[in-house]
């Protein structure tokens, strides 16, 4: 399929609007076929259906609530430390060992109490605050001990579903929904009461969260505890009497409903009763949608539409990377073509794969490399050539060395090949051997020649040499990664070479090397001020230099090389 996409003769605008054209009419087709699906659901039973489902929703939040709220209360009661604390009323402990693990599970209260119904610590968040705001007060106004379901943990009564009770309660600080159980020693004994509790406008805004529908909780009497609406309205005590008769879902949206409007918008309000896990009703649940709602779809319609819209996007994933991969795979070649060019890389080539503007785009590319290439080659060359004419004037300045070049390049490209230096990094050093001694250009003839002992100051200017190196070829670009053996090529192991007295390992290693070959050409060959040595002499001479002049490792390699 990729090589008959890209041999089609079509530009590339083509090639990416005509599956996406296809792609269109696919979409519109199931479009077309949702719609049709949401069309002939019945409005009025969908309406229905949603209300119901939201109060089922509402009714099993409330079942996930009180199941976290008691995780927590376990985990509080069963802290290590916690039963100590508390038989001592010792509050400060008790929230030293608490009040991570409150903060952590982001409950909206907590309350120690003592076997007595009184407040030992409680914790309550400060609305609107930092989630880790809470306020501990060691008293109150709120009578906890009154409260049916602190009497039945304070009796140590047992139901079907435990020793655990809930109920609501209005605080200092609003009205909460609270989970209380009792706190026991080691000994087994109960030492006292912890209640967890969440406060009722948090509850409704979760419920709302999970069902998109207004919650209101209402006490029996017909008040509003809690609301999303912001002006909620009140029940009678005989629409509170027919619900709590007729909680049944069969008939929860005809019987138990009533038309509601806050703020001009006419709402559909039905009214679950709000039960809690010991089957003790606490009030009603008020759950309201806005008669616009009428378009929404019904829990099934929503799968089907879910399932679907899944199915498409990964569709339209598939067929959009598969595309993108076939008609992007040529110029994501050429990118990684030119990066390899801007890193130096001359010898790439592209394969056209395709007949349109990206396959000439490749043919280009090539004959520009190939161009590039040619030139480059050219340009080195002449580097080279000019590079090789300044040693070759050299040896003419320097009458002692005579062939001198010619031999330490040789040298050193063995010696360097057993140091596993790279084809490119040769080519530097032998560019480096080339001018290593460029710098005595500038040392005139009578001291660079001079039969006999230098003076000092004469030794003083020859010392300049490297620096004088340095200084000529610098500000040469093609000529830096080559400056280390002419710079560097007289310093010594021991530290006390020139021209910086740089030691051991601070000298580059191809500098370090190359110390070795210079100083072998001139000890086994004709000086003006002496003759040659034999070889068991230089070898003898090398080996002094060991850990004085040379690296002693390279030179163990290179009496190895010249044996």
């Amino acid at each position: 399929m990729s090589s008959f996409f890209n041999s089609l003769p079509i530009n590339i605008r083509g090639k990416i609007t005509i599956p996406y054209l296809i792609l269109g009419i696919i979409l519109i087709i199931v479009a077309a076929f949702l719609m049709m699906q949401i069309v002939f659901d019945t409005i009025e039973e969908r309406f229905n259906n949603q209300l119901i489902e939201a109060g089922i929703l509402a009714s099993e939040r409330m079942v996930v609530e009180e199941n976290q709220m008691l995780k927590v209360l376990r985990l509080l009661a069963y802290s290590e430390g916690v039963p100590e604390a508390l038989a001592e009323h010792d509050p400060e402990q008790l929230r030293a060992l608490t009040f991570g693990n409150i903060v952590n599970q982001r409950q909206s209260a907590v309350v120690f109490l003592d076997m007595q119904g009184n407040i030992v610590l409680s914790a309550f968040h400060i609305q609107g605050g930092n989630i880790e705001e809470y306020e501990f007060l060691t008293g109150g106004e709120t009578n906890f001990k009154d409260e049916p379901f602190v009497q039945a943990v304070m009796h140590g009564e047992i139901d079907e579903q435990g020793n655990k009770y809930s109920g609501y309660l209005t605080t200092d600080y609003g009205d909460f929904f609270f989970i209380s159980g009792p706190v026991f020693n080691e000994k087994d004994q109960e030492v006292g009461i912890l209640l967890v509790g969440k406060s009722l406008v948090e509850l409704a805004k979760q419920i709302r969260e999970e069902t998109l529908a207004q919650v209101t909780l209402y006490n029996f009497a017909g008040k509003p505890l809690a609301s999303t609406f912001s002006t909620p309205n009140e029940l009678n005590r005989d629409d509170i009497e027919k619900i709590l008769d007729t909680q049944n879902e069969s008939t929860l949206v005809q019987s138990n409903s009533r038309q509601v409007e806050v703020r001009n918008i006419d709402y559909r309000e039905i009214f679950p009763v709000w039960e809690v896990r010991d089957g003790l009703d606490l009030g009603v649940m008020g759950i309201a949608l806005g008669e616009s709602f009428l378009v929404s779809t019904t829990r099934v319609t929503r799968i089907q539409i879910a399932v679907l819209s899944v199915l498409l996007f990964f569709l339209v994933i598939f067929i959009g990377v598969s595309l993108s991969r076939l008609i992007t795979r040529p110029i994501h070649d050429l990118v990684q073509a030119l990066k390899r060019v801007m890193g130096g890389d001359l010898n790439i080539q592209v394969t056209p794969s395709s007949k349109d503007e990206i396959g000439e785009m490749a043919v280009t590319f090539n004959e520009m490399i190939s161009s590039i290439r040619d030139s480059n080659n050219k340009i080195i060359e002449s580097y080279d050539s000019t590079l090789e004419g300044w040693a070759r004037a050299l040896d003419l300045h320097n009458k002692e060395v005579k062939g001198h070049t010619d031999r330490v390049i040789e040298l050193m490209d063995k010696f360097c090949r057993e140091l596993g230096f790279s084809e490119e990094r040769l080519v530097q050093i032998r560019r480096g051997t080339l001018l290593h001694d460029i710098g005595k250009m500038g040392i005139p003839d009578q001291i660079l020649n001079k039969n006999g002992k230098l003076s000092s100051e004469e030794w003083g200017i020859i010392r300049n040499h490297p620096t004088n190196a340095y200084e000529m070829l610098k500000d040469i670009q093609f000529l830096q990664p080559s400056l280390n053996i002419p710079y560097c090529h007289h310093e010594r192991w021991d530290g006390l070479g020139y021209p910086r007295g740089l030691k051991g390992k601070e000298i580059p290693i191809e500098a370090r090397a190359f110390a070795l070959v210079d100083v072998w050409d001139a000890i086994t060959n004709d000086r003006i001020y002496r003759k040659a040595m034999s070889k068991e002499e230089s070898i003898q001479t090398i080996i002094n230099g060991k850990g004085i002049l040379f690296d002693p490792a390279l030179t163990d390699l290179f009496l190895r090389i010249i044996s």
